[in-house]
């Protein structure tokens, strides 16, 4: 009997080596303020969240184990423990990641944290616009911004596009948006070629859309408040690639063709010079017709 209760308490003392000790903790921001709901990753698989007051507790095994520690908005923590017959207390303290907390805008006159923008504000990469093959680059917006309507105003080779932002903003006034090109605002005048009818001129066409870095798009009155009533229908802000250290090299190439739907049925040269010789006797010409920007009458 005694034999049996000596076995049964070794059985006992190295289960309890088997299972180890406790590791808990508090996790504080640089303030000593808790952070509830961190998480605490035990060796990459399973962990729990700490409390409301940022304490918590694990039952760890025997044995070097790796535990990661993250919060939203913090730096992650990884350290290294090794567990043995005494139970273990940590009081970890995270970082703020700077870059995200502190990621700034510049919004009409002044600049904000990136956290504390209230206005409406769409980025879109150049990925997005070169992904596409379009006319022109500002096609490419289609369907890649919320509240961007985007439409083409003809089949024209570098026809500019409708684009609308928060909807049509007027009956009778231009509703197209300012374009501000590293900068510098771009006028786009219909009209500059006079009564040129479909074919307007585009200054939007000439950009190459791979010179093209990112595309911002102010939709409401505050970040469009520097730019006055020019902005009253959204600014789009266009960024150029610029030189970066050390040496690259891009190409990109495309190829295609066209065909035309139908074909006019045309006269031959026979044709035409009868018919028109028929016309100019009709009217009371006498002899050959003369043919125009090659004889006279």
């Amino acid at each position: 009997m005694r034999l049996k209760t000596i076995l049964l308490l070794l059985a006992l003392s190295n289960l309890a080596i088997g299972f180890g000790q406790t590791l808990s903790g508090t996790i504080v921001d640089i303030q000593g303020n808790p952070l509830p709901s961190a998480t605490v990753i035990v060796d990459g698989t399973g962990g729990q969240f700490a409390g409301m007051d940022g304490r918590f507790s694990l039952e760890l095994s025997q044995g070097e184990h790796d535990i990661t520690i993250s919060f939203i908005g913090y730096l992650t923590q990884k350290r290294s423990v090794v567990m043995a017959n005494e139970p273990i207390v940590w009081s970890i303290m995270l970082q703020e990641d700077a870059v995200l907390i502190e990621d700034v805008v510049v919004v009409g006159y002044g600049v904000q944290r990136k956290k504390e923008v209230t206005g409406s504000i769409v980025q879109v990469s150049a990925k997005q616009i070169t992904g596409i093959q379009t006319p022109s680059f500002e096609a490419a917006l289609q369907g890649q911004a919320a509240g961007v309507q985007v439409s083409q105003s003809s089949g024209v080779a570098g026809a500019p596009s409708l684009i609308r932002v928060r909807g049509v903003a007027s009956v009778s006034a231009a509703g197209d948006p300012l374009y501000v090109i590293d900068g510098i605002p771009i006028t786009q005048e219909y009209f500059l070629r006079g009564n040129a009818g479909a074919f307007n001129n585009n200054p939007l066409a000439s950009i190459n859309p791979n010179d093209i870095e990112s595309v911002e798009i102010l939709k409401d009155a505050a970040a469009t408040g520097i730019y006055g009533s020019r902005g009253a229908n959204g600014v789009i802000l266009i960024t150029t690639k610029r030189g970066k250290k050390g040496t690259t090299f891009e190409f990109s190439t495309r190829a295609g063709f066209g065909t035309p739907a139908t074909r006019p049925n045309m006269m031959d040269t026979e044709s035409y010079l009868t018919l028109r010789q028929e016309a100019w006797e009709n009217d009371g010409g006498t002899g050959y017709v003369w043919l125009p920007n090659m004889t006279s009458a």
